[in-house]
């Protein structure tokens, strides 16, 4: 199993001059520390993050930043985000931060790490509450108003740790763990899933930097 320190994920979009949220776009310099876990409608492996966006896929994630976190040199420290993607379709992002600079940070990080997805529909405010560890988690947008979700680690060869992928396509995390959706809810306005007993993905100390 990769040690922590090779546990390296991901880019983010930059944005000049101007709003942080309005210049996605451009590319720019990103550091991220803190947590992801994702859930889709996929069998695992879900292909999306290993080979590239695959269409007919519903899914929802959740990012949890630690201190270090900035986005072209804004913190965002702090701040939780989640999103909900029906890739070629949608994507509606959700932002709970301490205040309105680090959810612009965020927001700014969120438009570029997900906009290879399909549309951003929607960025909102919202309760975003994650816990657990080791691949399994809970999380809830809106306190489950809007989504609930739990997953489980998926072992891998050694009946121990859990199966790891690396060296993968996407740049936001190109190394995950495997785990289950146990079960997840989604519901905002028309768009709406279930999941269950289907693909996760993971990594609960993701530490990176770079641009997209």
């Amino acid at each position: 199993m990769l040690s922590i320190k090779q546990m390296s994920v991901g880019a983010v979009a930059a944005l000049g001059t101007v709003s942080l949220a309005s210049s996605h776009k451009a590319a720019g310099m990103f550091h991220y520390v803190g947590m992801y876990v994702e859930g889709c409608s996929c069998s695992a492996p879900c292909p999306c993050e290993l080979t590239g966006v695959s269409m007919g896929c519903e899914g929802v994630g959740f990012f949890q930043a630690k201190a270090g976190s900035s986005y072209m040199g804004h913190s965002f420290a702090g701040a939780r985000m989640a999103y909900a993607t029906s890739p070629g379709k949608y994507v509606v992002i959700y932002i709970d931060a301490p205040s309105a600079k680090e959810r612009q940070a965020m927001e700014g990080f969120a438009r570029a790490a997900l906009g290879g997805f399909g549309k951003i529909e929607a960025v909102k405010d919202a309760k975003i509450a994650i816990a657990g560890s080791g691949g399994n988690y809970m999380a809830s947008i809106d306190g489950g108003n809007i989504c609930t979700f739990s997953s489980k680690m998926m072992k891998g060869g050694n009946n121990k740790g859990p199966m790891v992928y690396s060296n993968i396509h996407d740049p936001v995390h190109p190394i995950v763990m495997q785990g289950t959706t146990t079960s997840c809810k989604f519901s905002d306005g028309e768009h709406k899933f279930d999941l269950k007993d289907s693909n996760a993905y993971y990594n609960p100390s993701m530490h990176s930097n770079g641009k997209i």
